[in-house]
């Protein structure tokens, strides 16, 4: 990010981070009540727009938020639990609302958007709760949306963390829209509350792993993560084509250890690039590039498929993966021989 005017950088400046972060829930509350009181499609469509809109506003304010409450010194350990209650809440909500869908005879359709209702509230009466944050504003500063990159860490921050997060949220994108379908042609299960469960496990697993000590340096871990990633990507295309239980369970773990290594690290790392200012437009587009990642080959995926069929669309974008997957891991290593060949 070049340097510009503190005062430009992002809307916060205007209202405050408290405020973007309490702007996020109660449009994330709204998108619910369109859930629940949904009669037609353009009416979800609706609520899953308002939805994003909640996210982006949500999850980079948010990690700012946090970091202004936070010594220096415990930086590092925050975002750790910050990516951490991330994975979880990702992994609890599917798991959640495949046992109410399956079990519940209240409603299913909508119950879950009931159960995170009265969740979005009690996140809200928390917010609120949040001492002020004393932060300078300037009420004449345009609502605009600004992301940012570091200007002193910019290849680092666009070609490994950025990336890193890219990949990772790709291939859970990817695996996360396939594991109902291997649910059914693997397990032989047509039990939604199954596919939950799996990605409870999933999702789940990446937040334990982040226990794991080792590897203890930040590149190191993203690098070891992105590996495991690829790895286990390729485990769970084979097992679609061999239909093997084996394959599909020794992915599952392998692409759980990866994602909490990369996401806990990627976060890490993002946090401490830059000025303190700058943090909220970094880890904004951080976010940017990790929803870009899981949306666009998705898609990409979806629609290849109906071309050549799922398992070529699979190997073809596990293929590409793995290659951006090489590029991350060399990144590092080409950053440290161009600062030796200078010195």
């Amino acid at each position: 990010m070049t340097q510009a005017p503190r005062k430009n950088l992002l809307s916060t400046e205007r209202r405050g981070k408290k405020w973007m972060v309490t702007a996020g829930v109660i449009l994330a509350l709204i998108s619910s009540i369109i859930f629940i009181c949904a009669t037609s499609p353009w009416m979800l469509y609706l609520a899953r727009a308002v939805e994003w809109i909640a996210l982006g506003a949500f999850m980079g304010t948010s990690n700012a938020l946090l970091l202004h409450h936070t010594s220096q010194q415990y930086i590092k350990r925050s975002l750790a639990y910050s990516s951490m209650a991330t994975l979880l809440g990702f992994s609890l909500g599917p798991a959640i609302c495949g046992v109410i869908v399956q079990y519940s005879s209240f409603s299913p359709e909508t119950f879950p958007y009931v159960v995170l209702l009265v969740l979005l509230l009690f996140a809200l009466g928390l917010l609120f709760s949040l001492p002020p944050t004393n932060e300078k504003r300037n009420k004449q500063t345009p609502i605009r949306i600004r992301l940012g990159i570091p200007s002193k860490s910019r290849r680092l921050f666009v070609f490994f963390v950025c990336t890193a997060v890219f990949v990772m949220l790709a291939l859970n994108g990817v695996v996360i829209s396939l594991i109902p379908t291997f649910v059914h042609t693997i397990l032989n299960l047509n039990n939604l509350a199954w596919s939950g469960l799996l990605l409870l496990i999933f999702l789940g697993g990446g937040a334990i792993a982040q226990q794991i000590a080792w590897p203890s340096h930040t590149n190191s871990r993203i690098q070891v993560g992105i590996i495991l990633l690829l790895i286990g990507a390729w485990f769970m295309i084979t097992a679609g084509f061999t239909s093997s239980m084996f394959l599909f369970i020794v992915g599952m773990i392998l692409l759980a250890i990866g994602n909490g290594w990369t996401f806990q690290a990627s976060m890490q790392l993002a946090g401490s690039l830059g000025e303190t200012f700058e943090r909220p437009t970094i880890i904004s587009t951080y976010y940017l590039a990790g929803y870009t990642g899981m949306a666009i080959p998705t898609i990409g995926v979806g629609s290849l498929s109906t071309i050549v069929g799922l398992l070529p669309a699979l190997i073809i974008f596990g293929t590409i993966v793995t290659l951006i997957g090489a590029g991350i891991i060399a990144v590092p290593k080409i950053s440290e021989r161009k600062k030796v060949s200078s010195m």
